[in-house]
């Protein structure tokens, strides 16, 4: 069939087969945060660029260097908790920043000389230069902007500055703003990233429906489907952020971590995952570096949430083997090969998929009954596995298929198991049995002998005809 290249994850979730192993993974990677010839903002005496500073470990700081980019990037609600991170983060990350505020003369006692600041508010989008003057000529725009889930003075004396206000209507006024500015034909706001809030998808839920006792998880779930809405309109790409509940400092918010002055401690890492899955609380600073890497990665549209747990400061390399992870949802199993005689290989795959379905080619048999397709597209070559549900009056449903590809990524051919929908992140009833069985079967097929001339990792070719 051809050699085959073990990847670092063979299976995700299932466990990988024997004959799988470790490679290395890309040296390629982005210059980080550092500490060393750093910004006049991170070298403020400012609590929000100590906090920041201390985000990597100090022999990796001392290597990194600090990128720099023509970007401009705009941050709604720059002189909040974590807006001020977010500003912090991105100027350290070698970003030109514009900070985009309600009240001027606050912000120029923080920011740097450098740092762009100009005054418009999402709850008024005609006050200050306006929101769409405030935009203008951004790359990209992250939207920190938010107020308190239960009533307190950040809601104003005539509480306008509610919920509803800031996370609905002013979300949907940004939204606006953006599309006013590309549709004139001149530079395109290319990104935008939202600050949102874990429970928003789970907000009729214990403990969230208490959260949302005053609708701020309604209003931001509002806000984030405008938010989708409009980058089909206006061309842009979006990031949903959804941290757990903001904890450490700088303290911005009347809540109960406030209060507790509630630090890190040795909460140092970061658990990402797709959609609205987690729960737990996330620190300030944290949910900054996330929503700078959300703008960093640049990986399309995406939503995901984001909590603190045990373990050192995170890495930029383990930032980028986090979006690895949150832009491959779906993928159940891949397999590399360094070449392949995709011919050979197309009629070995027929021919198995053809075999899976007899009697006793798979022991234990498969808990759901389930169908093997073949791609309409002569080019393309695989199978899809349909997982089925028979319900008690005999009716079939379709739960969902794993569709098995093989193709050309930048490390060679290699063998794709893709999870569909795409929302679907735990195995199928079988799936695991089956596609290890395919695991297991292709090993047979692909000599393990080493050669020694050859890369490491790397099976030795084979000479099996059909």
């Amino acid at each position: 069939l051809g050699t085959l290249a073990l990847g670092a994850e063979a299976f995700a979730p299932p466990p990988a087969a024997p004959f799988l192993r470790p490679s290395a993974r890309s040296s390629l990677r982005p210059g980080g945060l550092s500490s060393s010839s750093p910004h006049p903002l991170i070298s403020s005496s400012s609590r929000a660029s100590r906090l920041l500073m201390s985000s990597q470990p100090a022999a990796e700081s001392s290597e990194a260097k600090v990128p720099t980019t023509d970007k401009l990037v705009g941050v709604i609600g720059a002189t909040g908790g974590v807006g001020r991170l977010t500003a912090a983060a991105l100027v350290q990350q070698g970003y030109k920043v514009r900070a985009i505020v309600r009240d001027s003369n606050k912000a120029k006692t923080f920011f740097p000389e450098d740092v762009e600041v100009v005054e418009a508010q999402v709850t008024n989008p005609e006050s200050g230069v306006g929101l769409a003057v405030a935009i203008q000529g951004l790359d990209s725009l992250v939207v920190c902007s938010g107020t308190t889930a239960f009533p307190s003075d950040k809601w104003g004396k005539d509480k306008s500055n509610n919920p509803q206000a800031v996370d609905l209507q002013g979300v949907k006024n940004v939204v606006e703003a953006v599309e006013a500015v590309n549709s004139q034909g001149g530079k395109m706001v290319k990104q935008v990233s939202l600050l949102s809030s874990v429970g928003v998808q789970r907000r009729t839920q214990f403990p969230f429906i208490i959260l949302n006792a005053f609708g701020v998880l309604d209003a931001k779930a509002a806000g984030e489907e405008i938010l989708k809405e409009g980058a089909k309109q206006a061309g842009y790409s979006y990031s949903i952020v959804r941290p757990g509940r903001l904890v450490g400092e700088p303290f911005t918010n009347p809540d109960f971590a406030t209060l507790l002055k509630l630090e890190e401690g040795k909460n140092q890492n970061v658990q990402l995952a797709n959609g609205d899955t987690l729960a737990g609380d996330c620190s300030r600073r944290q949910t900054a570096l996330a929503l700078v890497q959300s703008i960093y990665q640049d990986r399309g549209n995406m939503d995901f949430s984001v909590v603190s747990k045990p373990g050192p400061p995170v890495t930029q390399q383990a930032w980028d083997d986090n979006f690895d992870t949150l832009t491959r949802p779906s993928e159940a199993m891949r397999l590399q090969f360094a070449d392949i005689e995709k011919d050979k290989f197309k009629k070995w795959i027929v021919g198995w998929g053809n075999g899976i379905l007899t009697s006793g080619a798979l022991f234990p048999p498969l808990p759901v009954p389930f169908r093997v397709d073949y791609p309409e597209n002569k080019d393309e070559i695989g199978l899809q596995l349909s997982f089925l549900k028979v319900s008690v009056v005999g009716e079939i449903e379709e739960m969902g298929q794993v569709v098995v590809r093989l193709i050309d990524d930048k490390k060679g051919p290699a063998l794709v198991a893709i999870r569909e929908p795409a929302s679907k992140d735990t195995p199928y009833p079988g799936e695991t049995q089956i596609l290890e069985k395919l695991a297991e079967d292709l090993a047979r097929v692909s000599s393990n002998t080493q050669d020694s001339s050859a890369p490491q990792n790397v099976w030795g070719s084979n000479n099996i005809d059909f």
